[in-house]
């Protein structure tokens, strides 16, 4: 049986690498698609109090990203707020109450206001907004203590398109990838015309 399935691949390897490369170009145009709203939620602060950002189902939702994304992001933010990661940049807002003050953030950053710091404004995959009111014990802070952080995030991107040039036996091939996880695929062009395909699997990662 298995002698027949390779005998199989040997007589149809150049149809086998076409439907390939038909898979990768489909792949990569679901996740073009998929990617649209992800990129509109990247120009949309998120207000999330204390709680909804201890929450990875809230996260996950709320934010639009993966469920491993929103389990490395959820410990990172308890890191955050329990003082084990210091802030980039302090400024100060005026405001009667910190769930206003977190409005009036919310708004300056969709707004790309010029009067915030660099490190506010700066592009990133998601931004949370959150008035912190609570210390590391979930007791109630002092009016003077509470504040507002802002978390700048870029998230670890599940799926990669790529593109390059292969040289074999001195004759340089366009090359087009897809790389999923420890999973990646190329297909191999002279000209217009396909030539072959490539698929590696990462054994070891660190």
């Amino acid at each position: 049986m298995i002698e027949r399935g390779k005998q199989l691949i040997k007589e149809h390897k150049t149809a086998l690498l076409a439907i390939l490369l038909v898979l990768i170009v489909g792949i990569a145009y679901a996740i073009g698609r998929h990617s649209a709203p992800e990129q509109t939620a990247t120009e949309k602060p998120a207000v999330m109090t204390q709680e909804q950002t201890q929450d990875t189902s809230v996260l996950r939702a709320q934010l639009d990203i993966s469920r491993a994304n929103a389990q490395a992001l959820q410990k990172r933010l308890t890191e955050a707020q329990a003082g084990q990661r210091a802030p980039t940049v302090t400024y100060h807002v005026t405001a009667p109450t910190v769930e206003r003050a977190a409005q009036v953030v919310e708004r300056q950053i969709r707004e790309d206001s010029p009067t915030l710091p660099r490190a506010a404004r700066e592009k990133s995959d998601r931004t949370i907004v959150t008035p912190i009111t609570k210390d590391t014990d979930g007791e109630q802070l002092p009016t003077e203590k509470q504040k507002v952080d802002v978390y700048k995030i870029n998230l670890n991107k599940a799926h990669k398109i790529k593109a390059g040039v292969t040289q074999i036996d001195g004759k340089a091939l366009m090359s087009i990838g897809y790389e999923q996880g420890r999973f990646e695929a190329l297909a191999h062009f002279d000209g217009s015309r396909y030539k072959g395909a490539t698929v590696t699997y990462n054994i070891i990662e660190w």
